[in-house]
């Protein structure tokens, strides 16, 4: 935090929120396998998406552990599951 600015990093199954005069702002948007940006990726990395869920299991793509979905040599921003944040 600064006097004027918050900063937020979400990587995988949570959600920032602010609530600003009773009402709350999402900070955050839920990675989801349908999203085209993190659908792009899975695919690059071997991945399959079905029934929303990533090769059949996982219906989040951002995540710290996961490890099965992480593969060598990959870098950790082109993995299947990555644990690269959104930053707002």
């Amino acid at each position: 935090m600064t006097p004027t600015h918050y900063y937020v990093a979400n990587a995988g199954d949570s959600r920032s929120v602010l609530c600003r005069e009773g009402k709350a702002i999402a900070l955050s948007e839920d990675h989801k396998p349908d999203s085209p940006i993190e659908e792009e990726r899975i695919k690059k990395a071997g991945g399959v998406i079905t029934m929303g869920r990533v090769n059949g299991g996982l219906n989040l793509t951002r995540s710290m552990g996961d490890f099965d979905y992480k593969r060598k040599p990959l870098p950790y921003d082109q993995q299947m599951i990555t644990c690269k944040p959104d930053v707002r």
